[in-house]
């Protein structure tokens, strides 16, 4: 449905009217400058217009420049009044010292949907990300602080400057910076903080060692105890986060998937599933809500007028803002409890349905029709929030970039939408007015707005010494008296903000019927502080006899904050409850909080092995003790014993864990308790006894290794039995292991992985054999062929030669290769290698000329020429290694699919100047192994003994005992000077294929 263009005009006539309107004198005298350099935005009425939305709704131009620019961030006080923040100190990518960003407060006076008044509530502040009314004035995140600006008399002016209640946070963390407020119903400001540069929070004062490290995390602060926790870790970018009406928390992020279940002390994946070294016996981190993806690039429009597309099924890109669950009471049914987040790159808003999956397990987000469409390139909804009216706002940052741009800002432009089902309505409300009865009764409202504000308005009233005792009395009536979960959690929520709800009354709750009632009691009872004795006995039992996923979730969550042998006791009970086909992240999460409690009971671990059903557990169990064996020598007795029992359940699990956990052996002759092990080098099933030999190997056994050389040798094995032998025969080395995988090779068996496992061996008949082979090799075989040559001086200084000797080509030799070249090799090797192939090195200048080029001959005529098909071949050899595009490719990188890579600028800056923004996550990190070999990669995880590396070839792990040197560079994993060497029409057709839907 097509927005009102009449609605349009009257909004301009009214925006007309408030542009004169008197603000501070600071305010006026400050205009924007515009810092982009690609063309205009729409004006707002031809924006507007652009607009679609679904049948019945009505779309109104609350506001618009210039009353409005920059709109980051919105939220609703308990007038009903939307507050606005503006940021101006945003610059494209990163944001400026500058303190230019203010806070509007809007008021729709009659209904309209137009908000007529319009105040500046403060003019003077820089890097504003989010705000939040609450506690007699309002909470701003400003990095590196998040403050509070007192307004007592609510006069709409502040009382004083912002005083800060939290410092440390990064100024390098550019639009990943620290964002977005959130009132939780616990009663704790809910935040967010991205990937790119962590940050070290806590209460000024505080020395910094005693603070802990967080980049892409939610987080929470409580503003009456000033207590500040870290709720949940993972993802990428998050800049979304709500509650379903049970106070299930979800947030929106990007890059990743897009949605996330959130319970405290969740750690979900980040960027290609890397970890850091905070959590070092982790082995799986949680996963998405969503069962789908947003990723595929539709028609959006473009400056030329391209049309959108109006499939639902091409939704988008990988760039999400905002996470508004609607929980009004105006919009038809089938729109409550709907997940509304913003689609960056699809110039739309997406719509995800959340449900319980079959047989009350996870909760999923799967995909509705698409709510907003804009047919405008300049359209970026940052926030959408739902007000007393029961309508919706919607923010239009307008601007024609996003997080990877360096062109700059459009500054002076900037909408505010309202969406209604019908005509726009004004429902005038005061709630500070509202007697604490009165809002003890709006805990019923069905629109959840009203619940909201009431409960904060009750928690504030308690604060200031109120006295509760009627109030509480109400409360627990509703709680006893309603029928309907949500109803009752209202009420228990409200009793929890205001000290009604003590540590006693919450253990009892633990044995409630309702589902969500019992997770909440643990959720709070938690919450109360240190957990006593006796509740700690209640959360065991309720362990051992808890079915509802949801309720086993809070538990797997309060582990952490018990004390052994509680923690041993209630994760050993929820371990037995676990299914085979058990929820994975109810087992991860699990894990997390439990795992500290394994090495101290060994034998107790193994016995409860044989009663755990989940294989995860299982593996993990033994992986833990294996590695906690490294000290405990009579662990791995223990382990190797525990074969012994002809019924060992679980037993390939435990194999696999114990050969992920051992570290390699350097004794010539294994421990005497193996032998119960090699029964399992025969087995029948070819998991057990692949998962036997791999251990065996680890454990120097000479007949694993024996058995290992014959699966080598046989000529009409599986390749991907073959591809397991290499991989444990890599990391035992054997002196005859060069021999025998350049036979493998020559065979043209296995010849990818056994590339690979020659990098491990320091032989010198491998360079000879492996440049003799190299033309017989297909693409992928030669990137491994020469990252395998590339890997010691020895192997790159026959490289060399054959370059000199033209049985080389430089293109052989990727620009990511060759870089390791020059962080790695000696002075002399490489000036040869300058001499031969050139230089890594890009100068600022010359990155800069390059996108003045680029930008100069990349025009829409020129590129409409591009050969896709060549443009497809150069992707393969320039970028596969790391890049997904299409589903095919490497996942070093990002994946491209969801990208901005249709406009042109966004290709020119990322691929020329990758070094302008690197996410710690995808910086170079390089080891120089004690033996000689070279590993280069993304620096995964890092735990006492070993440090993970993310290659080319997939996650690469080294024993600390085998590095030389470890260096972390502040360089990004892609380098530049990637299209040095291209002419302009090879250049063209790369990115027409980058900016092609793959057709």
């Amino acid at each position: 449905m097509a927005p009102s263009v009449a609605r349009a005009d009257a909004a301009l006539a009214a925006l007309a009217v408030l542009a004169g309107a008197t603000l501070s004198s600071g305010a006026e005298a400050y205009r924007p400058v515009d810092t982009q350099t690609s063309g205009q935005p729409l004006p707002p009425r031809d924006a507007f217009a652009r607009l679609r939305l679904p049948e019945g709704f009505t779309l109104t131009l609350a506001a618009a420049e210039p009353d409005v620019h920059q709109p980051i961030a919105i939220a609703h006080d308990e007038r009903g009044r939307l507050w606005v923040a503006e940021s101006y100190s945003y610059n494209g990518s990163d944001f400026t010292a500058e303190k230019r960003d203010r806070i509007l407060i809007l008021d729709d006076t009659d209904g309209d949907g137009v908000y007529e008044t319009r105040k500046v509530f403060h003019d003077g502040l820089s890097r504003l990300t989010g705000l939040l009314p609450g506690f007699g004035g309002v909470w701003v995140t400003t990095a590196p602080t998040v403050s509070f600006i007192p307004d007592r008399n609510r006069d709409d002016v502040a009382d004083g400057p912002p005083v800060v209640h939290l410092d440390g946070w990064s100024l390098k963390a550019e639009h990943n910076t620290v964002n977005g407020l959130t009132w939780g119903p616990d009663g704790w400001l809910y935040g967010r903080h991205g990937i790119k540069d962590p940050s070290r929070p806590g209460r000024p004062g505080v020395p910094m060692k005693e603070r802990t490290e967080i980049s892409c995390s939610i987080w929470r602060y409580h503003p009456v105890s000033q207590a500040f926790e870290i709720v949940a870790e993972g993802t990428v970018n998050p800049w979304g986060l709500d509650f379903d009406e049970h106070g299930q928390m979800f947030i929106g992020s990007s890059v990743v998937d897009h949605l996330w279940h959130v319970v405290p002390g969740a750690r979900f994946k980040r960027a290609l599933g890397r970890e850091v070294s905070v959590h070092p016996n982790v082995y799986e981190l949680m996963g998405p809500a969503n069962d789908h993806s947003h990723r595929t690039i539709a028609k959006i429009a473009t400056v030329a007028g391209a049309s959108n597309a109006e499939d639902d099924d091409v939704a988008g890109g990988h760039s999400h803002s905002d996470a508004m669950i609607y929980l009004g009471d105006r919009w038809p049914e089938e729109y409550r409890g709907s997940v509304f987040m913003s689609n960056i790159h699809g110039r739309r808003v997406n719509r995800d349905r959340l449900q319980r999956s079959a047989g009350g397990g996870p909760l999923v987000a799967t995909h509705a029709p698409d709510f907003v469409r804009a047919n405008d390139p300049w359209f970026r909804a940052v926030s959408i929030e739902c007000g007393p009216d029961g309508d919706v706002v919607m923010t239009d940052w307008s601007d024609n970039g996003e997080c990877h741009d360096r062109d700059g800002v459009h500054r002076n432009s900037g909408r505010i939408y309202k969406i209604s089902w019908g005509a726009p309505r004004r429902v005038a409300v005061d709630l500070s007015r509202a007697s604490t009865e009165e809002l003890v009764q709006l805990q019923l409202h069905r629109n959840d707005w009203y619940v909201r504000q009431a409960r904060r308005l009750l928690q504030e009233r308690a604060v200031q010494g109120e006295r509760m005792e009627a109030a509480h009395v109400r409360l627990r009536e509703l709680f006893d008296g309603q029928t309907t979960s949500a109803a009752r959690l209202r009420a228990l929520w409200a009793l929890f903000v205001t000290g009604g709800a003590d540590a006693a009354w919450l253990a009892a709750r633990l044995d409630d019927k309702d589902e969500h009632v019992r997770y909440w009691a643990v959720r709070l009872l938690v919450d109360t502080g240190r957990v006593e004795a006796a509740h700690a006995t209640r959360l065991q039992r309720r362990g051992e006899t808890e079915t509802s996923w949801l309720v086993q979730m809070a538990l797997a969550s309060a582990l952490p904050a018990l004390e052994d042998p509680a923690r041993w006791t209630l994760g050993a009970a929820l371990a037995r409850t676990a299914q085979t086909n058990s929820d994975p992240n109810l087992l991860r999460l699990l894990w997390l909080g439990w795992q500290a409690s394994i090495p101290t009971r060994a034998a107790e671990s193994l016995a409860l092995v044989a009663e755990v059903r989940a294989p995860r557990l299982q593996e993990w169990i033994a992986r833990r003790l294996a590695e906690h064996a490294s000290k405990d020598a009579g662990v791995l007795e223990l382990l190797l014993r525990s074969f012994e029992a002809e019924k060992t359940a679980g037993r390939e699990a435990i194999l696999r864990g114990m050969a992920a956990g051992l570290e390699q052996r350097a004794e010539a002759s294994p421990p005497a308790a193996l032998i119960p092990l090699a029964v399992y080098f025969d087995a029948r099933d070819a998991s057990t006894r692949t998962a036997a030999l791999a251990l065996g190997a680890k454990l120097r056994s000479d007949a694993a290794l024996e058995k290992l050389r014959a699966v080598l040798r046989k000529d009409q094995q599986n390749a991907a039995t073959q591809a397991e032998a290499l991989r444990a025969l890599a990391a035992a080395k054997p002196p005859w292991l060069a021999g025998e995988v350049l036979t493998l090779v020559r065979r043209g068996q296995a010849v990818e992985p056994a590339l690979r496992a020659l990098a491990t061996c320091d032989d010198p008949q491998i360079a000879p054999a492996l440049l003799e082979l190299y033309p017989k090799f297909g693409r992928t075989e030669r990137i491994a062929a020469m990252d395998t040559l590339l890997a010691r001086e020895r192997s790159l200084a026959a490289v060399l030669d054959a370059l000199e000797a033209g049985r080389l080509e430089k293109k052989d030799i990727t620009q990511f290769q060759a870089r390791q070249v020059v962080k790695s090799a000696s002075p002399a090797l490489r000036a040869r290698f300058d001499a031969l192939w050139g230089s890594v090195n890009t100068s600022t200048a010359a990155v800069a000329a390059q996108m003045r080029r680029l930008r100069g001959t990349m025009k829409s005529d020129f590129l409409a020429l591009g050969d896709k098909g060549n443009g497809r071949t150069l992707f393969e050899q320039r970028c596969s290694a790391c890049h997904t595009l299409f589903g095919k490719g490497g996942n070093l990188g990002p994946d491209l699919t969801g990208s901005g890579r249709k406009d042109l600028e966004y290709l020119v800056i990322n691929i020329t100047d990758p070094n302008a923004a690197i996410p710690a996550d995808w910086r170079l990190a390089i080891a120089t192994l004690a033996d000689g070999r070279i590993v280069s990669g993304a620096l995964a995880l890092e735990t006492e003994s070993a440090v993970t590396l993310k290659t080319t070839e997939g996650p690469v792990t080294l024993e600390r005992t085998a590095i030389r040197s470890l260096e972390r560079a502040s360089t990004s994993l892609m380098p530049t000077g990637l299209l040095d060497d291209l002419p302009p029409d090879h250049v063209r057709d790369l990115f027409a294929f980058l900016m092609s839907d793959g057709k």
